[in-house]
């Protein structure tokens, strides 16, 4: 089967502007085939045969003249060197292979029994191609990835949009002391399809190269605010909970995307058991109100949440919080300014999230 993570390793060796992906499109714009074994091992040796043992500094152009020789080009395991070519694979020949071409079926024979990556450049067909584990891939243009990134882009940035709106709505649900688990479901919710769209998204950018630098700088500034976001969830939320560090959200990361749509199943991943449920009033500690929207040091809101529950510290006055260890006159108004700021934005809230 497949392997996800190496095959992506792969793609990202050959992402535009690598050294790898340089020499391959050289043989491509040339106009000629090639069959590249992606590093060296003794199975490799068992099937090769005939060829030049060369034994050279990897360049791109090196790789495009050697291409011009009829048979194999073998690089080492690390891809700095070229160590033959013109080599002859001779792999079992009955192997499955599901290829009718010459050189791709002995690409896909050679990767099965060495279980390293063989590269094919056709000719005919202009296209690169990667074979490993029984499987080909074939690799993308630098048009074709940049339009699949940035599909994946304005998904993403619908999905923030979305959870900027459900984060707000909570904003006004934790002031008002109304938050319940069917809300904190609906964030988490929100949350893990963001981080699955930015981790696709940050594939879509390793295999870019030196042609995702932009997409890099839009995706940074989409993904800015949420960094933090489960760790504040977790600090506000987890102590609801019988046993606290039962609460995750990392355990919806194995959720399918049905199961994800459940709310019963993601408030039991996230600790609060089967059949929870979901109008159940919870009650947040103002961690993320205070750091996210309040802007305040973390040391500073450690002391204000231990001091006190999140009702009370809207009616502190700064003669109260100046009684505080270390938060002086200057401090106290700051933690004022910091409160209203977070008022502003409760009640600043849209009316509804669908």
């Amino acid at each position: 089967m497949l392997s996800r993570p190496k095959l992506r390793q792969y793609q990202r060796l050959m992402a535009p502007g690598t050294p790898l992906r340089a020499g391959l499109d050289r043989i491509l714009h040339g106009r000629t085939g090639a069959l590249v074994v992606l590093g060296n091992n003794s199975k490799v040796q068992q099937v090769s045969s005939g060829g030049f043992q060369l034994n050279v500094e990897f360049t791109p152009q090196a790789l495009r003249e050697l291409a011009k020789l009829d048979g194999a080009i073998i690089l080492s395991t690390d891809l700095t060197r070229i160590v033959a070519a013109g080599v002859h694979l001779v792999p079992a020949g009955d192997l499955p292979t599901a290829e009718t071409g010459t050189r791709h079926r002995s690409a896909d024979r050679t990767a099965q029994v060495t279980g390293l990556p063989v590269v094919t450049v056709s000719a005919s067909m202009s296209t690169i191609s990667l074979f490993i584990n029984s499987h080909r891939h074939v690799i993308e243009t630098t048009g074709q990835m940049t339009s699949r990134a940035n599909q994946t882009l304005a998904t993403l940035a619908r999905v923030v949009t979305r959870l900027d709106a459900v984060l707000e709505q909570l904003n006004a649900l934790e002031v008002g002391e109304q938050v319940t688990i069917r809300d904190l479901v609906q964030v988490s919710h929100r949350y893990e399809m963001v981080r699955r769209l930015s981790q696709e998204m940050q594939f879509h950018i390793d295999t870019l190269g030196v042609e995702g630098r932009l997409t890099a700088l839009q995706h940074q500034e989409l993904m800015a605010s949420f960094g933090d976001l489960a760790q504040l969830l977790r600090e506000d939320y987890a102590h609801n909970l019988a046993e606290p560090e039962l609460f995750t959200l990392e355990r919806l990361e194995n959720f399918s995307a049905d199961e994800l749509l459940s709310p019963s199943l993601v408030a039991e991943r996230l600790g609060f058991g089967p059949n929870a449920y979901l109008e159940t009033p919870i009650k947040a500690r103002g961690v993320r109100l205070l750091t996210a929207v309040g802007r305040l040091p973390a040391n500073l809101v450690d002391k204000l949440v231990e001091r006190y529950p999140l009702q009370e510290l809207f009616g502190a006055s700064v003669a109260d919080l100046m009684k505080l260890d270390g938060v002086g006159t200057a401090r106290a108004r700051l933690i004022r300014d910091a409160l209203l700021r977070v008022t502003e934005a409760a009640y600043s809230r849209p009316d509804q999230v669908t």
